[in-house]
């Protein structure tokens, strides 16, 4: 396999207690909110993880909603803080390292959950010797479904790449990858979910329009689609080798089959995960 998309195998989740953990979120919105949930399913509590958005009402609002702790100040959400996410846009991420230089818990892990920020980046707006993981999740982790893949900088110890395995062993599956590989990642997972909700909407559609009611048409879909995809995870068979077993010759199934062929769904599958991973390149290159 080509060293350029080859991710490791998910770590096994280490026996890792959450419990006394301190946790502060700056930034708990589209991803970040996830991420706490994530960590708060894992084990930690909710009076231990501190969330530190943009103003003190939407703090408040985003911890009443995930069940952790609203901080009066970013300070506070840092004095402590054994491990510190930002959840911030990437353009915010360097300039937020800079101001968190002084106020960062001796020993504490930095999660940077932003796309094009590299690890280097980061370590050098911080603070020498400060331990810095880069995590890309998609968002199906906030039903325990999803996959983040994991970058590990050169001051974290196995300890703590241990302990960030444990934060998101309830994510779906958590993969260590190289900052190389996180952009074949981003097309095969962290962008995977909206091309799927695209592809399950289209189905929705159809099935409305040959005769059925949305809401039969929806579950419908959404439960042959799951159930596709944890056949494939629970059997190990090939994709190719489950596709013809109901591919009856002259049947419904391979008229279908060839409907998608005729009309490129397999290139423009491919063509959006290419684009999402060349953009991720762009990004990183500043």
């Amino acid at each position: 396999m080509n060293d350029s998309v080859a991710a490791s195998d998910s770590a096994p989740a280490p026996a890792v207690d959450l419990g006394a953990l301190q946790v502060a979120v700056i930034g708990a919105g589209n991803m970040g909110g996830p991420v706490a949930r994530t960590m708060l399913v894992a084990g930690v509590q909710g009076e231990h993880l501190l969330i530190a958005n943009s103003s003190p009402a939407s703090s408040e609002r985003a911890a009443a909603v995930l069940g952790a702790t609203a901080a009066s100040s970013r300070s506070e959400a840092l004095a402590k803080a054994d491990v510190v996410v930002l959840g911030v846009k990437p353009y915010q991420v360097l300039d937020l390292a800079v101001d968190l230089r002084e106020e960062l818990a001796a020993g504490a892990i930095v999660i940077s959950l932003a796309a094009g920020i590299t690890l280097a980046q980061i370590e050098q707006a911080l603070p020498d010797g400060t331990a810095v993981v880069r995590a890309m999740p998609n968002t199906p982790i906030s039903v325990g479904e999803g996959a983040v893949g994991l970058m590990r900088g050169g001051a974290v110890t196995d300890a703590q790449h241990q302990l960030v395995h444990a934060l998101f062993s309830r994510a779906g599956m958590a993969v260590d990858i190289t900052e190389e590989q996180v952009h074949a990642f981003i097309g095969a997972a962290g962008s995977l979910p909206a091309f799927v909700f695209t592809i399950i909407e289209a189905m929705t559609d159809e099935g409305v329009r040959l005769g059925m009611k949305r809401d039969l048409a929806s579950s419908l879909v959404q439960q042959t689609v799951r159930g596709a995809a944890t056949m494939l995870r629970d059997t190990g068979v090939h994709p190719a080798v489950a596709k013809n077993g109901v591919s009856s010759p002259g049947g419904t199934t391979v008229q279908g089959l060839a409907a998608l062929e005729r009309e490129g769904v397999r290139a423009g599958v491919a063509a959006a995960m290419a684009a999402a991973a060349e953009s991720s390149r762009e990004l990183s290159k500043g």
